[in-house]
């Protein structure tokens, strides 16, 4: 025998909410079974007012409420100074959204309007996605861009003093998903008001990665030449010689890809099975098509 908790006591409680903004007041109703889940305020555009976000979920009292999203509905309400009220700017579908955040890009003196997504499962970079809006005025907000997936981050990566838009990626080659290599797919600042992938400004993200995983595969290698088993080890050599080149491949860096291949190849033929080594050669002859086959 379930015991009501009193959430779903009062439908109309949730599927209506009186709000009260810069002196004026309105309300936002919804036909039950659809609930308010949140509401905020920000002045994403500068102009001195908040804008009001609605997020609400259609969820019927019967439904086991599913615990990876909380809302799929975006509402806008934009104050319009003429006739001194809120009006509606935006209506739109945000389905499995789990937050919203308002962030300035690159050097934007407005902010972006950022909704993040979980549709389920154990894997962050498959599941989870974000919706990216920007006011252009008053009574205007567009999608600039929906990833589906690879958990995107709105983040000052590389400490540049800037945010940017980082988004992962997975490189499973012959390797089961749980030994996949996740990686930095595109980083994308704010140009003339567009996402831009922009990579090959951060180099040094790579970089740092490109060392670390070097380091680690050439440990390895030494280990495997002098007839050391790998026991405890998924895929050695393959798979750090696979998260290399995806670095050095999403950083543009086509000389250090095909220096790190010449140097290696002889050696992996060797020391990993055919159908690895096989891999890495496709990956290569897809990343650098003047190269021969080995």
């Amino acid at each position: 025998e379930k015991t009501d908790t009193g959430e779903n006591s009062d439908p109309q409680k949730l599927s209506s909410a009186g709000v009260k903004e810069s002196g004026t007041e309105f309300d936002v109703r919804y036909e039950f079974p659809r609930k308010i889940f949140k509401i905020e305020k920000e002045d994403v555009n500068s102009d001195g007012n908040r804008e009001i976000f609605v997020l609400s979920v259609l969820k019927d009292t019967s439904d086991k409420f599913s615990s990876y999203y909380n809302f799929d509905m975006v509402e806008v309400f934009s104050l319009d100074r003429a006739k001194e009220k809120y009006v509606k700017i935006l209506t739109d579908t945000v389905d499995y959204s789990t937050e919203i955040n308002f962030k300035n890009l690159s050097n934007s003196k407005d902010k972006l309007i950022f909704i993040k997504t979980n549709t389920g499962g154990n894997d962050p970079v498959n599941s989870e996605g974000m919706f990216v809006y920007q006011m252009k005025d008053s009574a205007n907000i567009e999608l600039m861009k929906y990833f589906e997936a690879g958990s995107p981050e709105v983040s000052d990566f590389g400490n540049q003093g800037n945010n940017v838009i980082v988004v992962k990626d997975q490189f499973l080659g012959v390797m089961p998903q749980v030994n996949a290599v996740s990686f930095v797919k595109e980083i994308y600042t704010l140009q003339d008001n567009k996402l831009v992938i922009s990579n090959e400004k951060y180099p040094e993200v790579y970089d740092k990665k490109i060392n670390e995983i070097t380091e680690e595969y050439n440990s390895l290698k030494r280990k495997v030449e002098t007839g050391m088993q790998a026991l405890d080890m998924s895929y050695p050599l393959y798979r750090e010689a696979a998260e290399i080149f995806v670095n050095y491949y999403y950083k543009g860096d086509t000389q250090g890809l095909r220096k790190f291949w010449e140097q290696e190849k002889e050696s992996l033929k060797r020391n990993i099975p055919q159908d690895e080594f096989q891999d890495l050669n496709n990956f290569i002859s897809k990343a650098l098509p003047t190269v021969k086959n080995a």
